[in-house]
């Protein structure tokens, strides 16, 4: 075999190595958290400007504090900027899960399938934007306004989460059923 053959035998091999292990990661969060991908595919259809500008600011902002933080003498700072980037990385795989769910619906629904499930539209999802990433220039574009989309719809959901509650107010539905439940209670 040619050097150039082994070459190209070498980038396929890890193009799919990333592939799968992404899909392995997303179907976790998927599974681990179905509620967290069904409020970012909300998120994401109903403000996707919204959540690429976030997405942009944090990456951006996440990259130049990791940089920054390498820069700093000693080991600390190392491990403090691989932190950051690990944490980037989760964030952009749960994002990205929630907008490749939400590509692999739509996909599925185009297919005919009347109610597609949560992993096989993640699984469509990721296959296509993926083999979307492999065209030059315009797939690179699709791939990061989704790869961005994805991260703020993940911080959309988290700012959502932790912003203060007003008095009286619960932050799950479970809170509220067993308030009911407790003053439908004979005394």
């Amino acid at each position: 075999m040619t050097p150039v053959a082994v070459e190209w035998i070498l980038r396929v091999a890890t193009y799919l190595v990333v592939v799968f292990s992404s899909l392995a990661a997303m179907t976790l969060i998927a599974a681990a958290a179905p509620t967290l991908v069904d409020r970012e595919r909300r998120a994401a259809r109903s403000g996707m400007r919204r959540c690429f500008t976030w997405g942009v600011v944090f990456t951006i902002n996440c990259v130049l504090l990791a940089a920054l933080l390498a820069l700093v003498d000693g080991a600390l700072g190392n491990v403090a900027a691989l932190a950051i980037l690990v944490g980037l990385l989760v964030v952009s795989l749960a994002g990205l899960g929630a907008v490749a769910t939400e590509v692999g619906h739509r996909v599925l629904l185009l297919a005919e399938r009347p109610k597609p499930n949560r992993l096989a539209s993640l699984a469509a999802g990721t296959m296509v934007l993926f083999s979307v990433a492999v065209i030059p220039v315009f797939g690179w574009l699709v791939f990061t306004g989704g790869l961005l989309t994805g991260i703020g719809a993940f911080l959309e959901v988290a700012a959502q989460d932790y912003r203060p509650l007003k008095r009286g107010q619960e932050t799950t539905g479970a809170a509220r059923a067993s308030r009911e439940e407790w003053a439908h209670e004979p005394r």
